[in-house]
């Protein structure tokens, strides 16, 4: 059963909780090219919405949930503004009928939706575009999930990349179940002030743009990765899974062993799941690697409230042609370290900004011309460090889909929230035929990447079941 929710006043309560001035003068502001590049990269096959889940204990309370977001997600215009364009120069405009319940849903369910009852709901929601003519952002809420309620909430990317999503669910949520409508002053984004940076010499900045240059060359001029079945067409139809959370603590500790970060860990035990699953589909990648777009985020945290999109996307050649997961892992360190020391990732976000001002045309001819080069896009976000509480519930799990660009269909994301790691995989079916298969292989590569660096050899307590369960 389905219920579009309605409230009693179309108006909303604006910026509560501190000085409305800043909110003001954003009311009508020029959004970036780089935001209207993403804005713009929908496609009927991909679309650029960011889907993420919240997995809550107890009943939904609907009318504390919106009275809480009415009163806290106007802080940022963006969630109450919509994009229009005047003589080619794109615009966040406010919505003069701007109502939230507009951009509610509630699936009140006969029964308790089980898991992968809920990853088909996703599936069929994340093919919807979001409304041009209103501000794209929306939120399903779904009444009986585990024994509590589940939000799915749906922004365009446009508005804002993974770090800035996170500061909005800390703004929306609290540290404790005392609830009370006002957010606290901590992080409240009119009380942000933008970090200082430094001027640069003219003949400083020539040199960094003369190497962003020479990177989106070689960068364009990449041969194709490996040829495999995540390189056939995209049919639109779409997938999202996920499996119980790892333990933060062990994948450090993995880390720390091998002298390598988290994000190194992550996307090695991703290469290995690659190489595994494509063995069993009949694909063997003893020679050529797959490639990936690997985001790589160049904000200061101080400076999320200001939400939009400053992130590089690098291409890094995943180590899926070794076999030895310790050996895969060293590759891939050695290789992260490199891009990190490169100007790639600001060559990147630099090819972005100079897409949002081509003609539409010239966009994507650049767009399908750079994803051509890579098979997946890794995402990896550090999310809230405690529990938090969104009108009075607790949130147990929080779950993150990247999308993909041009003619990418497979994507991998990985959240850290309350001491665990949750990873998510969004994929085209035609590309990734059994993405359950995939995510269990993904488990086993890290337990097999814990073994290899002489830990417990379980990437959690209910690793091995996980695996099992994906095979069935």
């Amino acid at each position: 059963m389905e219920n579009d929710f309605t409230l009693s006043s179309p108006t909303l309560p604006r910026h509560t909780g501190a000085g409305n001035a800043g909110a003001e003068r954003a009311a009508k502001s020029t959004m970036t090219s780089r935001d209207f590049a993403w804005h713009r990269m929908d496609s009927d096959k991909n679309l650029m919405v960011i889907n993420s889940i919240l997995l809550f204990e107890g009943p939904v309370d609907m009318d504390k949930l919106i009275s809480t977001v009415e009163h806290r997600l106007p802080n940022y215009p963006r969630f109450t503004q919509k994009v229009a364009t005047r003589l080619g120069r794109p615009r966040w405009v406010e919505d003069a009928r701007f109502n939230i319940a507009a951009h509610f849903h509630l699936e009140t369910m006969e029964r308790e939706v089980s898991r992968h009852e809920l990853q088909d709901t996703l599936a069929a929601m994340a093919p919807r575009p979001l409304d041009p003519a209103r501000p794209l952002w929306h939120i399903t809420v779904i009444d009986k999930v585990a024994g509590g309620h589940a939000i799915v909430f749906r922004l365009h990317h446009c508005i804002t990349d993974g770090l800035g999503l996170v500061h909005v669910l800390n703004h929306l949520t609290d540290d404790n179940d005392s609830h009370g409508k006002v957010p606290s002053p901590s992080g409240h984004p009119h009380r942000g002030q933008p970090t200082c940076r430094s001027k640069l010499s003219f003949l400083c900045v020539a040199l960094s743009w003369l190497k962003i240059g020479l990177h989106v060359t070689r960068l364009a001029l990449l041969p194709p990765d490996a040829k495999t079945a995540l390189k056939t067409p995209l049919t639109g139809a779409k997938k999202l899974v996920w499996l119980p959370p790892l333990q933060l603590e062990r994948v450090k500790a993995m880390a720390k062993r091998s002298q390598a970060t988290i994000n190194d860990v992550w996307v090695a035990a991703v290469a290995g799941a690659l190489r595994a699953y494509l063995s069993e589909q009949g694909e063997q990648l003893d020679g050529r690697a797959l490639r990936a777009a690997v985001t790589f985020n160049l904000r200061e945290k101080a400076d999320a409230f200001r939400l939009g999109n400053e992130f590089g996307l690098v291409a890094v050649d995943l180590p899926t042609n070794i076999d030895d997961p310790l050996q895969r892992l060293r590759q891939t360190s050695a290789r992260m370290t490199a891009i990190k020391r490169s100007h790639q990732p600001h060559a990147t976000m630099a090819f972005l900004s100079i897409a949002g001002s081509l003609p539409r045309p010239l966009q994507r001819f650049a767009l399908n011309l750079f994803t051509s080069k890579g098979s997946v896009v890794l995402t990896n976000i550090e999310g809230p460090v405690k529990h938090r509480y969104l009108a009075g519930a607790k949130m147990t799990e929080l779950i993150c889909w990247v999308p993909q660009a041009g003619v990418i269909g497979t994507g991998f994301a990985f959240i850290s929230y309350a001491g665990q790691i949750q990873l998510g995989l969004y994929v085209d079916t035609r590309m990734v035929a059994r993405p359950e298969r995939l995510m269990a292989l993904t488990y086993e590569a890290f337990a097999n990447l814990e073994r290899a660096t002489g830990g417990a050899g379980a990437a959690s307590a209910d690793a091995p079941a996980l695996v099992r369960a994906g095979a069935a």
